[in-house]
This record gives C-alpha cells, sequence and structure tokens, in this order.
C-alpha cells in the first residue's frame, strides 16, 4: 500500500538515548513546545478575535456591511493560505537541518508580525498601504504558524516515551487553548473596562504590543531545549532524505490526504464554532462582546484540560476511536448550537461553547497531533504531517468563515452554513475508516 509504515526495531542506542518522561532534559523539551505553540497561538487569535470586531471600519471604511466583514475574513484567510507554504518551507528544513532551528525562526517571525500588526495606521491615515500591510503581515503570520506545528509535535513525539507518544504530543493540542484562553481572556477583559469606542480606536492594539515581550521569553526558553534524539540517529545513519517533499508527493500522497481530511474536519468545526459565531453575534445579532469572548475563553479552559486526558486514552485505544466519535457527535450537535446561538441568551451560549469547544472539538482534537505525525517516517515527518495539516487547516478553518459569510449573505438562515459542514464531516468520517491505526507501532 502507498506509503503504508512498518513496524521496525530503532534498535537499543536509539532507545537508550531517549530522554525519560522524568528527566530535566524531557521535562524542558515539554514545556519549550507546549510554551511556544501557546504564545503562537495566542499572537494568531488576537487577530482572529479582534479583526471580526475592529478591521471593518479600521482598514475597509469604504465599503459595505457585508463586503467589509468579508474583507476583513478574507485577510484572515491570507493567514491560512500562507499555512501550507510555511508548512513545506519549515517541514523541508526541519526535515534536513533539525526542528530546534526552526522553531526558533517560526517563533520570531510569527511575534514580529503580530506586533507590527498592533502597530498598523488606519485605512483613514495611509489609505490602501493600511490594508496592503494588514495582508503582507498576516500572510507572514501564517508563514511561520504553518512551519511551527509539525516541528514542534515531532521534536516532542520523537523524544516521548512509545507508549505515551499521544499524551506528551497532545501538550501541543492542549497548549493551543492555553493561547485562545490568553487572547479571548485578554481581548474580554479590555472590552469590560474600555467603551467599545475606546476598543475599536486604539485598545485593540494591545494584546498585539504584548506579542513582543512573549517572543523574548518564549526564545529563551526554546533555546534551552535539545533536538530530537531519533532525528539524530537518522541524520548519523544517512537515513535522512535530502528531497523530502519530492519523497512525500512521490510516494506518501495518501496518508497527506488522510491528515488532511482530519484536520478539515476539526479546524472547520472550531473556526466556524469561533470567529464566524464571534462576528455573527456582535455585528448581527447585537450582542456584546465580551459575553461572546467570555464563553470561548471558559471552553477553551475546559478543552485545555480535556485534551491531555482523552489523548492519554489513545494510547490505550487507538487514535481513530476518538476522532470517528468527534466527528460523528460533531455532526448531530452543529445544528443545535446555531440553534442556541439565535436564542442571544449569554449563559446558553456559554453552555454551547463548552460543549462545542471543550467536548465535540476535543475528541477530534486531542488525537490529531500524534495520528498525523504518525502516518510519516522520522525522514519526512515534518514534510509530509506539515503538508497534510496545514492544507487541511486552509481548506477548513482557514476559508470556513469567509465561506459562511458568503452562504448566509444578509439571511439569518444558517442551513447552507450547516450543510457546508456536514459534507465536510462526511467526507472526513470516510478518510478516517481508511487510515491505518498506528498508535502501537514503533516509529520508523
Amino acid at each position: 500500500m502507498e506509503g503504508n509504515m512498518t513496524a521496525v526495531d530503532q534498535g537499543s542506542v536509539i532507545e537508550t538515548s531517549l530522554p525519560t518522561k522524568s528527566s530535566p532534559a524531557f521535562r524542558r523539551l515539554a514545556i519549550a513546545s507546549s510554551l511556544g505553540s501557546a504564545i503562537e497561538h495566542y499572537d494568531f487569535f488576537v487577530y482572529a478575535f479582534t479583526a471580526p470586531i475592529v478591521f471593518d471600519r479600521f482598514f475597509f471604511p469604504k465599503m459595505d456591511s457585508v463586503a467589509s466583514t468579508m474583507a476583513v475574513y478574507a485577510t484572515f484567510a491570507v493567514g491560512f493560505i500562507a499555512r501550507p507554504l510555511g508548512g513545506i518551507v519549515f517541514g523541508h528544513y526541519g526535515d534536513r537541518v533539525g526542528r530546534k532551528a526552526m522553531l526558533m525562526m517560526t517563533f520570531l517571525l510569527m511575534g514580529i508580525a503580530s506586533f507590527l500588526i498592533g502597530c498598523l495606521p488606519s485605512y483613514d491615515s495611509i489609505g490602501l498601504l493600511a490594508p496592503i500591510g494588514l495582508v503582507v503581515l498576516r500572510f507572514v503570520q501564517g508563514f511561520a504558524f504553518g512551519g511551527e506545528y509539525m516541528n514542534a509535535v515531532s521534536l516532542t513525539l520523537e523524544n516521548a516515551p512509545s507508549a505515551r507518544r499521544g499524551f506528551f504530543a497532545s501538550w501541543i493540542n492542549a497548549s493551543g487553548p492555553v493561547g485562545v484562553v490568553a487572547a479571548s481572556g485578554l481581548i474580554a477583559l479590555l472590552g469590560f473596562i474600555y467603551s467599545r469606542e475606546e476598543f475599536a480606536n486604539w485598545v485593540w492594539r494591545v494584546p498585539f504590543a504584548l506579542s513582543l515581550a512573549l517572543v523574548l521569553i518564549g526564545t529563551y526558553v526554546r533555546a534551552q531545549v535539545d533536538e530530537s534524539a531519533l532525528f539524530l540517529a537518522t541524520r548519523a545513519k544517512a537515513e535522512d532524505d535530502r528531497t523530502p517533499l519530492l519523497t512525500i508527493l512521490r510516494s506518501w500522497k495518501k496518508p497527506v490526504l488522510l491528515a488532511c481530511l482530519v484536520n478539515m474536519v476539526h479546524s472547520s468545526f472550531n473556526y466556524m464554532s469561533t470567529v464566524f459565531v464571534l462576528g455573527y453575534a456582535v455585528k448581527t445579532l447585537g450582542m456584546p462582546q465580551s459575553s461572546i469572548t467570555l464563553g470561548v475563553t471558559v471552553a477553551n479552559i475546559l478543552e485545555m484540560c480535556a485534551v491531555p486526558l482523552i489523548a492519554g486514552f489513545s494510547d490505550k485505544l487507538g487514535r481513530r476511536p476518538f476522532i470517528i466519535l468527534g466527528i460523528v457527535v460533531a455532526a448531530v450537535w452543529y445544528p443545535i448550537f446555531f440553534q442556541i446561538l439565535l436564542t442571544k441568551e449569554p449563559l446558553a451560549i456559554m453552555a454551547g461553547f463548552v460543549v462545542s469547544l471543550g467536548l465535540v472539538h476535543a475528541l477530534m482534537f486531542a488525537p490529531e497531533a500524534a495520528f498525523t505525525a504518525e502516518l510519516f517516517p522520522t525522514r519526512v515527518r515534518v514534510s509530509g504531517s506539515s503538508l497534510g495539516k496545514q492544507l487541511g487547516i486552509v481548506l477548513g478553518g482557514g476559508l470556513a468563515p469567509l465561506i459562511g459569510t458568503a452562504l448566509m449573505g444578509s439571511s439569518t438562515s444558517f442551513t447552507p452554513v450547516i450543510l457546508y459542514f456536514e459534507v465536510i464531516a462526511c467526507l472526513a468520517l470516510l478518510g478516517v475508516f481508511l487510515a491505518p491505526e498506528n498508535s502501537r507501532k514503533a516509529l520508523e
């Protein structure tokens, strides 16, 4: 079968070189990978939570309401469109040079781009240069973010005890909600303290400005970790691939497709349930921004705790059962959540967010890191998993808010949006059924 992986004996040299879960080296590695991922998610989601409620009149004031909202979501999508390119570039060098060096570069790029977004003048000040600058910096954000994730997952997975790969790889996913909590919590707090007009005028810049301090902290922490022992052993035996992307396109197309489908379904569910809902609730339903972002914050705190727990069980029961269960539950829950949104009841909507993110999304998201990485061998792991993941994120989460807005237009019917997600869910479900279960296989 194309791209089929066989279990191999890694040998005593490799096994004894792996740090144990209690060693200082592994603790540094887990903390550095998780902290870096949390900060990058903070940067990415500060944009996601700010753009739908501020950027339309700040960067696109000449358009009508629907057109300006779609323009904002288009800039949001630019960050996702850049992610596969970042995954390809940093995946290639992650497999050729090393995971750690790429993580340092992606981290600096993301932080600097986020800080500069907070410094951009408005359209009224510099005209078209304002939205152009926004698009360029958003592209840099996405480019860095695309190269970040699977380098971090691979670095952690390849150093983790073999029986607990899912649990430790999930720390990268669990740290994502930490960044989302920090972003949504800070924006909710600023929304409580300042008026909506003050927030739109200047307060929105504060979360972006904080990125610079976070980058300095994260860079120091990441500089202390060691390279993947499995990667170093593969390179020492001259088994590394000089053209990993070409190898992926030639021999590993099916695993790339499977990774794409899994990441497409969980990301479309996530971003439609957060970014699209945030914009719709605030701008169309007239709900307070702070109540929506507070709901997202509470839901992400729960998901942050649920992800390692579910991933730990996936080490015993397999990755596929949890992903399949998550997709089925998501397909059933999705229309219910939108009906709850129309009630305009803050507590009911908060409960809806908790179920959507803290339970439904967590079922799909918790095993995803290990599932995606385990589809590929060490010599092409970052290249293959990054390409599959980032394509899925673009086709799912990146385009979902834009497509959702276009499908609804000026109407109040969620039916087209729901049908759009159900199609994605069916395709992903088929893909997972066809995927191998690699949770108990040794890493090549």
